[in-house]
């Protein structure tokens, strides 16, 4: 799936995010982000992305301990080359292969695919729709960036972890942290 435009957005009335994701064949794909989803699902994420931004603006870069949380946030505040926050979300002439109705997923799957940076992002719910979204650095690097202005508007509290709380699920430390392909819920 080639991810053309990304939206996430706060809804009030249901209390939770719409991601919303069209590919460059015009499929519009809709994921409800429930707070609980997030709480367990953005730390990892962050993580994730800011390993994969260092790795790709610093390939080299040994930062001593005091540099390293500037250095990782500077990779995350690069410019994305081709991305337009600007741009309103297009839904006309899209056909929705897995419906109207976003999914409520119950179980979100993160992994970290290869040296490229590229991220798999899967959303499974109950009733057995899915979706996988294969990110590459940049793409997920500009989905973190929508998140963290949903989650400013979405008032939920979830704040940017530091980097060395960020790779571990609550309750772990850091050394016990998510590998490839662990469940986030």
């Amino acid at each position: 799936m080639a991810i053309h435009q990304i939206q996430v957005q706060y809804e009030s009335p249901a209390d939770r995010l719409l991601l919303h994701m069209r590919t460059e064949a015009a499929e519009v794909y809709a994921v409800w982000l429930t707070r609980r989803m997030v709480a367990r699902l953005y730390a990892p994420f962050r993580a994730a992305v800011t390993r994969s931004s260092v790795a790709q603006t610093a390939p080299q870069a040994l930062p001593v301990p005091e540099a390293r949380q500037m250095l990782e946030q500077a990779a995350l505040d690069r410019p994305l080359a081709g991305a337009d926050f600007g741009k309103p979300f297009v839904t006309t002439d899209a056909v929705y292969p897995l419906g109207h109705e976003p999914l409520l997923p119950d179980t979100a799957d993160l992994r970290h695919l290869g040296a490229a940076g590229q991220l798999m992002l899967a959303f499974r719910e109950p009733r057995g729709r899915r979706i996988e979204v294969v990110m590459s650095n940049q793409l997920s690097a500009a989905l973190l960036r929508l998140l963290d202005s949903a989650l400013v508007v979405a008032e939920w509290g979830l704040a940017p972890a530091p980097s060395d709380a960020a790779s571990a699920l609550p309750g772990e430390t850091p050394a016990q942290s998510p590998g490839p392909g662990r469940l986030l819920n």
